[in-house]
């Protein structure tokens, strides 16, 4: 669909055009936000592997403004249970210490770990109700 002259508008993308929208976010963050006095966002990523060298759980998370946000916590089936999201949990916020963070966010449904990160001393600070079925999306925060 043509929106104006030579600009069109395109339903599919590859790696490399995300990345160059991503990278002109963070070029435009450094030049006008308070980005200029911190360095820019760092992956903080955890692996848990058995002995095999399998995948079995892990945590993936960005640190940025003296803060850490975990955007993905997941532990295979067969080893939940077994504390081992809780002891990612308290490793990536240790790290995240060391490197000066203040906080940690993230965000959950109502169906995945709300239960498990209020166990773990998070707060509530926002909802997204009325998704389909009643699910609800949490944001939460913790004070490191």
């Amino acid at each position: 669909m043509e929106w104006d002259t030579g600009i069109v508008l395109h339903t599919e993308c590859n790696d490399d055009d995300l990345a160059y929208i991503w990278n002109g976010i963070l070029e435009y963050n450094r030049t006008v936000g308070p980005m200029l006095k911190y360095p820019p966002y760092e992956p903080l990523n955890l692996i848990l592997k058995d002995s095999a060298g399998k995948v079995v759980g892990g945590l993936q998370s960005k640190i940025y403004l003296h803060c850490i946000f975990v955007s993905a916590l997941w532990i295979d089936e067969e080893h939940r249970k077994c504390g081992y999201g809780s002891r990612l949990m308290a490793e990536a916020e240790r790290r995240a210490k060391e490197q000066g963070c203040e906080f940690i966010h993230l965000d959950t449904f109502s169906f995945q770990g709300i239960d498990f990160y209020l166990k773990l001393g998070f707060e509530v600070f926002g909802t997204l109700a009325d998704f389909p079925g009643g699910v609800v999306r949490y944001f939460l925060k913790k004070t490191l």
